[in-house]
């Protein structure tokens, strides 16, 4: 049995460690070598500060471990990688499974496809339909509101049209008030003046001799003899009616007597008094 030399194996070891050192160097402290995964950088791996400070002593089998290594590394029947990862490759399902745990969404089973996003998405098409709907409703409802708004000012508009259309009928009733006051006043005045011109003639009368004013009578309007003769103080009219004609004086007394049963009948004399007070003619004084 030959002895093993101490130099060749010291020189393996160092070899595998500065390749180890390397290694570590390129994937920033790690000595797998196998693609990163979300799951590895999770879990990092701390690099050794033994190993960064240097110096470190390796027993026997942890020297033909690292021979090994170092003979997987460098064969030329193997990649460098494929080389590696032989010894390692009890690593390579927990790095597949973490990648498969973090494609995966929490709570989700490959299983049971019905409960993945993309079935719960296929099944929304009643909800967006529901959507869509009341989209509608709120978009019918706005232009309701819209067009109930232009009505509202449409109302508001013609109200005000109206209130200024009402002022303005009262401000013409107002004028209108006004004017039939004064109007009525000056009728008064011109009955009151024509009262007293019919009562000045009325006077006339009853200071004329009864032969002269019986002789004016015979020849009158009925109607303003009428009136006259109402008006006259009957102590006066009494020679005045002996004096006339006595079919004059028939028709003068029926018309006097009728008219004091029947008081419109005064009026209608007195009315058309007024209006006749033009035909009486002109008497001079003797």
């Amino acid at each position: 049995m030959k002895s093993i030399r101490l130099l060749p194996v010291v020189l393996v070891a160092a070899s595998a460690l500065f390749v180890l050192k390397g290694i570590g160097l390129v994937t920033q402290g790690g000595y797998l070598l196998v693609g990163s995964s979300p799951a590895k950088a999770q879990a990092q791996p701390v690099a050794d500060p033994a190993i960064e400070q240097g110096g470190v002593e390796l027993s026997a089998s942890e020297a033909a471990a690292a021979a090994r290594a170092a003979e997987a590394l460098f064969a030329d029947d193997r990649g460098g990688n494929q080389g590696a990862a032989e010894p390692l490759g009890n690593d390579v399902p927990v790095a597949t499974q973490s990648e498969q745990e973090t494609q995966e969404p929490d709570g989700v089973s490959q299983e049971n496809p019905a409960s993945e996003p993309g079935a719960q998405e296929a099944e929304l098409p009643e909800g967006d339909s529901f959507s869509a709907t009341e989209r509608a409703v709120l978009q019918r409802l706005r232009e309701r509101r819209i067009a109930l708004d232009t009505r509202e000012r449409e109302v508001e508009l013609r109200m005000a049209l109206v209130e200024a259309a009402e002022a303005r009928l009262n401000e013409r009733i107002a004028s209108l008030e006004q004017l039939e006051s004064r109007v009525q006043a000056l009728v008064d005045q011109r009955n009151a003046q024509g009262d007293e011109q019919f009562l000045a003639l009325v006077s006339m009368y009853e200071n004329m001799k009864s032969a002269d004013a019986a002789a004016v009578f015979n020849t009158l309007n009925m109607e303003v003899l009428l009136r006259l003769a109402i008006n006259m103080n009957p102590r006066k009219m009494s020679p005045i009616m002996a004096d006339m004609q006595t079919e004059r004086a028939q028709e003068l007394t029926v018309r006097m007597a009728t008219a004091r049963t029947e008081p419109d009948q005064i009026e209608l004399a007195s009315n058309t008094g007024e209006q006749d007070n033009s035909d009486l003619p002109q008497i001079v004084g003797q």
